[in-house]
């Protein structure tokens, strides 16, 4: 009888192990919580190490106003994100896709992730970017993730930008062209009426793009209608990277006959101007970048 005993306690002394290992090996570690604020920069992105430096700009102004969050960066654009990883160099090299960059900061704990875009204005790079943060807020419903607007999304972000252009570069005897990206989506309106504004404030200001409406035709008929023979030439884009370069300041070319071959330094020499290009995006200045941070800002109510 007292084996019996003795057998019965072993036994359930045994059983009682193998069930607290069991539930044990069950349990799966919890990962930390990040209560910090994550801002997840957004933009086209470009191979080009010129842009670094207005990269580096805007990071600068966003470290300033939330010194306490966590920046990360992504490019929109696979074309530029295979380029760098062919040729790269720089801290941009290993350029996560927005995709990449919110899995990374959700592995990493973060309950809280701000999308800023970068872009200029809501169209297709900024709408797609649009569709991943709502499918992402889809699948992690414990993240707050909002999503900041580009830079020229309403009249009054385009108003805004044309008082801070013309009261930098507002000159006598001198007209300012500006060369936006153009787009085949709805938004490239945006140059349109951004154009207008521009004139409104100043008839100086002429805006165009290079692959959309308003064209360099405009643009030249534009110019003719003005009496200054100076141009200052300058990109209406986030940074001076391939479109800046070639399509706008681009030296003349005896190989590149054609109009459309042509930057837009050499067609407005063509025309008799003195033109002077200046390399310097928006990203470049401060007051422009300030605008960016108010869409920042917004979009970090919802947090």
């Amino acid at each position: 009888m007292k084996n019996f005993f003795k057998n019965a306690l072993l036994l359930a002394l045994l059983t009682g192990l193998f069930a607290s290992c069991s539930k044990d090996d069950d349990m799966v570690p919890t990962k930390k919580t990040n209560d910090k604020t994550a801002i997840l920069l957004v933009t086209f992105g470009s191979s080009y190490t010129g842009p670094e430096k207005s990269f580096a700009n805007i990071e600068e102004e966003v470290k300033k106003a939330y010194p306490n969050d966590d920046i990360s960066w992504a490019f929109t654009s696979h074309i530029i994100r295979n380029k760098l990883i062919k040729n790269g160099v720089g801290p941009f090299k290993d350029i996560d896709s927005p995709e990449e960059a919110m899995k990374k900061l959700k592995e990493s704990g973060y309950k809280k992730i701000v999308v800023q875009s970068l872009h200029v204005i809501p169209g297709s790079e900024f709408n797609d970017l649009k569709k991943k943060v709502e499918e992402f807020r889809s699948n992690n419903p414990t993240i707050k993730m909002p999503l900041g607007t580009p830079l020229m999304n309403t009249d009054d972000d385009m108003k805004q930008l044309c008082d801070i252009m013309v009261k930098k570069f507002a000159k006598e005897d001198q007209t300012v062209v500006m060369m936006g990206h153009g787009t085949k989506h709805e938004a490239n309106d945006r140059y349109t009426r951004v154009g207008k504004f521009f004139k409104d404030k100043d008839k100086n200001f002429i805006v165009g793009t290079v692959e959309a409406t308003p064209g360099i035709t405009e643009v030249i008929a534009d110019a003719k209608q003005l009496v200054s023979k100076n141009i200052l030439l300058m990109p209406l884009m986030s940074v001076a990277g391939d479109h800046a370069t070639n399509d706008m300041a681009a030296d003349f070319d005896p190989k590149k006959d054609k109009v459309e071959d042509k930057s837009w330094k050499v067609l407005l020499q063509e025309e008799g101007y003195k033109v002077t290009p200046l390399m310097k995006g928006l990203a470049d200045y401060d007051e422009v970048v300030s605008l960016w941070l108010e869409h920042l800002a917004t979009a970090k109510k919802e947090l």
